[in-house]
């Protein structure tokens, strides 16, 4: 059982990038998303290369991690565009009307003032959530907070949001 060394983790790095990265892409349609979500996954497995044992998990591991991975992110993705059709409508457009063009700069302008307006731990923990994706759960973990502390912040985040939006909503 040998230990993950610099050499050996640099051999998986060259030989498995890319072709995880092609795996990636089948399920997240996205190069760049694909490549981060690749790099995550060797970032994890140098983090852990103390406990990684070479012989028994090889490349089937790391395929089941980006795996994994791909789908949270999928699944963060989704719960985004649930919680925010607006937000990600209005990110994804393109409008050819001018005054629709204007409207949206207007409300995205509207939007970051309202995040400005958030102390900056609810702020940060709706960020976290919203646009990383991240679950309740996750977020609690990262910035030692209570799950409910959580939940409190982005309750309260949504709250303001709604009032400072609710022309456009």
């Amino acid at each position: 059982m040998d230990r993950l060394t610099k050499k050996t983790f640099r051999r998986l790095f060259l030989d498995y990038f890319r072709p995880l990265t092609v795996y990636a892409l089948q399920y997240v349609k996205d190069r760049d998303v694909s490549e981060d979500i690749v790099q995550d996954v060797f970032l994890y497995l140098y983090e852990k290369r103390e406990s990684f044992q070479v012989h028994d998990q090889g490349s089937n591991y790391l395929y089941k991690l980006v795996r994994f991975r791909c789908l949270n992110y999928l699944e963060h993705k989704r719960i985004r565009i649930e919680n925010n059709p607006e937000i990600y409508h209005s990110m994804n457009s393109d409008p050819d009307d001018p005054l629709e063009m204007v409207e949206l700069i207007e409300f995205e302008s509207r939007y970051l003032q309202a995040l400005e307006r958030l102390s900056p731990k609810c702020r940060l923990v709706f960020e976290m959530s919203r646009m990383e994706g991240k679950s309740n759960r996750e977020i609690a973990d990262e910035l030692k907070l209570s799950k409910r502390t959580v939940e409190s912040h982005i309750s309260l985040a949504l709250k303001i949001l709604r009032k400072k939006l609710k022309r456009y909503l």
